[in-house]
């Protein structure tokens, strides 16, 4: 029988739908997870108290309001995995290693105090697995004759060269042109995180929150992109001369963060009991301030009063919300200055001296 020209074309089309299928199916054997094998965990860098974190082969974020300590957090992440002793909650799991810490924000003398700050946190037979590049002569891209590689190719190749196990990126937004472009957003993005996979290091990116006090997003699409592809994001805060950060998120288990301050040469030290006598400070400037508030309206006798109408006296005398009237009596509660009669009123107790009471 003679095959038709319908017939070949039929042929020829089987024939190309089982290379497909062929082709696909050898592809696919690298993605596809195999539910009888044990994946091992990702390697981590350091531990932070009892949790290890900066796992290879990952992005990491870290994150702050301007001029909040996030550089200086960098420091230490840097400091701890070289060996650094000076944040005993700490410890490196790597006994070698090298850090390339690429600063894109600051000038050249800037960049050498991070240098010496890592130095001056860091056994000095670490000092040589440090490395700090200063990136703000360079171009975003390399189209100007002048500028002889973009700032990312320099990240990409010096992690393809190099190998390090832990890199700095501070900051990821001047990678780009605009950090609310989505798709320019997504593709730094994307690429980072396909260099730390492939090349099985810790790459982590800083990036500021935006502006609102209350607002501890990071900023643009790529703040959000982050948020999506990090295993972990960092937040640092300065309560005066305090920095605290904490680890809001993670893919594995968030550490309880750590604190630290600046001694009187700027080198990051641990600031965990500054940070205990400053939370004693501030718990008896609150409680002094909730009596302040309160002596007004209790009554000095001892005479039960409901919450109700404490509340209807706070709120015509101070422009507090309803809620934060009840949450000063909870507290004087909790402070054993005010004691419960019944579940709608309570007095001033007992041993509660009032005439000690003077304004903040």
């Amino acid at each position: 029988m003679i095959e038709t020209p319908f017939e070949d074309r039929w042929q020829a089309r089987l024939l190309a739908e089982e290379k497909a299928v062929k082709e696909f199916s050898n592809i696919k054997e690298k993605y596809v997870i195999n539910g009888n094998v044990d994946y091992p965990e990702p390697e981590y860098l350091i531990r932070i108290g009892d949790v290890p974190t900066l796992p290879k082969g990952n992005l990491v974020a870290v994150s702050a309001k301007w001029k909040n300590g996030k550089t200086f957090f960098c420091d230490i992440l840097s400091a701890i995995f070289l060996g650094s002793d000076f944040f005993p909650n700490c410890e490196s799991l790597f006994k070698h290693g090298k850090v390339r810490f690429i600063d894109t924000e600051q000038a050249m003398n800037d960049s050498a105090r991070i240098l010496k700050t890592i130095w001056d946190m860091t056994p000095e037979d670490r000092h040589d697995d440090i490395e700090v590049s200063c990136l703000r002569g360079a171009n975003i891209d390399a189209n100007d004759s002048s500028n002889e590689i973009s700032r990312y190719e320099f990240v990409s190749r010096s992690i393809e060269i190099e190998h390090p196990d832990l890199v700095i990126v501070d900051g990821i937004a001047d990678l780009i042109y605009n950090y609310n472009d989505v798709i320019e957003s997504q593709i730094m993005v994307n690429q980072l995180a396909a260099l730390a996979n492939k090349h099985n290091c810790c790459i982590v990116v800083v990036m500021h929150q935006n502006k609102g006090n209350h607002d501890r997003m990071m900023k643009g699409h790529i703040g959000t992109m982050l948020y999506q592809k990090c295993s972990d994001v960092f937040q640092v805060e300065k309560h005066g001369e305090i920095f605290i950060v904490s680890h809001p998120v993670s893919r594995h288990r968030q550490s309880s963060g750590l604190v630290f301050k600046l001694d009187e040469n700027a080198i990051p030290k641990d600031g965990s009991a500054d940070r205990q006598r400053q939370m004693q400070i501030e718990k008896q400037q609150s409680e002094q301030q909730m009596r302040v508030i309160l002596a007004d309206v209790i009554p000095q006798d001892g005479t039960p009063i409901r919450r109700s109408d404490i509340v209807e006296q706070l709120t015509e005398k101070h422009p507090f919300q309803r809620t934060r009237c009840y949450e000063l009596i909870k507290q004087a509660v909790a402070a054993g200055w005010l004691e419960e009669v019944d579940r709608s009123r309570v007095r001033l107790k007992a041993e509660a001296d009032v005439s000690s009471v003077r304004p903040l």
